[in-house]
């Protein structure tokens, strides 16, 4: 492998690590994500309702 082709592939490795941790670090300017139980379900539904016409998502993942 010739000495510009192992540049090429290091840059192409170091990129996306690089954007993942500056993703990571810098957050992408949505809400964070958060746990739901019944202590904070009423803030949860409160802002989910604010904007009606907002497009809105809700993710639940199962630890099973």
């Amino acid at each position: 492998m010739s000495a510009v082709r192992t540049k090429y592939a290091l840059w192409l490795i170091a990129l996306p690590f690089a954007a993942a941790i500056a993703w990571y670090f810098l957050g992408t300017g949505s809400v964070p994500l958060v746990s739901l139980n019944p202590g904070n379900f009423q803030q949860f539904r409160n802002a989910f309702n604010r904007e009606e016409r907002a497009a809105r998502a809700v993710l639940l993942m199962s630890p099973t």
